[in-house]
């Protein structure tokens, strides 16, 4: 690229609905600033908040509550999913227009006051917000989703300038199932954060780091941020139905109340079970490091972070079809952990793993064979948004 008079303006948006939206996004900034910082400018907003707009508040919080009960509420996110799947993208369409206009008005404001010339979403309403943006303005907006999840669901907005997927799995279900237009799709290596790739601390050092006992079988639940979902009653049930000796993290995440029953709870366990109960920390990586294995449902970021340090999983719970994608890529497809939709089974594997460790060590080779946190997707993505740049300035001359 020529020498340029002006950057071009890319805003990486930020949205909570769970977490795995945000690291995403916080990866692709990172490898953004590192690689091409000097080219072009690099805007992070938390979209939904750094405008104080109470309208956008509340619905971040709406959205992140519908997948707190996603969790909590049996079969609560096939409901939803279904709904989505029969109304498909007019019902979309139709409920942003009228239930939640108020949201995408505010959303569209917060791209004008912004001016960018690219903006980069990992969510499909921000997505959304951005395709009604670029109608409404001059067009010339370069809009890039990348889609964290291992499939692609309906309300996914098929008109994207670029969509990235990070497996084979959702990008033949982007082009044969949702008729996305296959030259616009593109095809990345899972994103990680520099945090994560940098990260070179061993079991024991990491073990070291927290108090964790080097000498006992040590498992890691959680479910989520929130610690929603099964978690609580899989550790309460396993920690008391054990005689062997396990080192239980649990992981309560943004949910203080969870955090303190389990910290009594911690009191009543006999001397050969250890709880330690911690809340949410940027850093869960680490404590994903000292686990043997981690019981969780089948959220694509958790795992994936999870497996970057190679740790197996056990997954616990897939309540919508977002979750079940991403146990049938990571458990069914590459073999890096194993099923336990219930209590007794996850006990029974979990004495089975105390007794004999080496019994995991099938799902460690296949994290090393199918999980390479070298291979940098976010850092693809990164050549991709250049790449668009780069074209759009040689066609229009705006950035040369």
């Amino acid at each position: 690229m020529s020498k340029t008079t002006t950057k071009p303006r890319v805003l990486v948006t930020y949205i909570e609905s769970g977490y795995g939206h945000i690291v995403s996004a916080q990866a692709i900034a990172e490898r953004l600033k590192d690689k091409y910082g000097g080219e072009i400018d690099v805007v992070e907003t938390q979209i939904m908040r750094d405008d104080n707009d109470e309208t956008l508040i509340k619905y971040e919080k709406f959205l992140t509550t519908q997948t707190q009960a996603t969790s909590r509420l049996w079969k609560y996110g096939d409901f939803v999913f279904g709904v989505l799947n029969m109304g498909k993208r007019p019902f979309m369409k139709f409920m942003h227009r009228t239930f939640f206009r108020k949201a995408v008005e505010s959303t569209v404001q917060a791209f004008v006051r912004r001016k960018p010339d690219v903006i980069i979403s990992t969510h499909y309403f921000v997505t959304y917000c951005a395709m009604e943006y670029k109608k409404r303005s001059d067009g010339s907006v370069t809009v890039i989703s990348y889609n964290p999840d291992n499939n692609v669901h309906v309300w996914w907005d098929s008109s994207s300038d670029v969509f990235i997927t990070n497996n084979n799995l959702a990008s033949t279900e982007a082009i044969r199932k949702r008729n996305y237009d296959y030259t616009n799709v593109k095809q990345v290596n899972f994103t990680v954060r520099n945090s994560i790739k940098e990260f070179a601390l061993t079991k024991e050092q990491c073990r070291q780091l927290y108090g964790i006992p080097q000498d006992r079988f040590c498992i890691m639940i959680a479910d989520s941020a929130y610690a929603g979902g099964k978690a609580k009653s899989y550790c309460k049930w396993i920690a008391k139905h054990t005689d062997k000796p396990l080192t239980v993290i649990f992981l309560a995440g943004k949910n203080r109340k969870m955090y303190e029953e389990l910290r009594e709870f911690a009191q009543t366990l006999p001397d050969n079970v250890l709880l330690m109960p911690f809340e949410f920390t940027e850093k869960v990586y680490e404590l994903y490091a000292c686990a043997d294995l981690f019981v969780t449902k089948a959220g694509p970021n958790s795992i994936l972070d999870c497996l970057f340090v190679g740790t197996p999983i056990m997954v616990d719970n897939c309540p919508h079809p977002i979750e079940r994608a991403t146990c049938k890529l990571f458990v069914d497809s590459y073999g890096c952990g194993v099923t336990a939709f219930n209590k007794y089974k996850a006990n029974r594997l979990i004495n089975g793993y105390i007794t004999d460790p080496s019994s995991l060590e099938t799902y460690r080779q296949n994290i090393v064979k199918n999980i390479d946190k070298t291979a940098d997707g976010a850092a693809q993505i990164a050549e991709i948004v250049y790449s668009q740049i780069r074209n759009k300035g040689s066609a229009n001359a705006t950035y040369l």
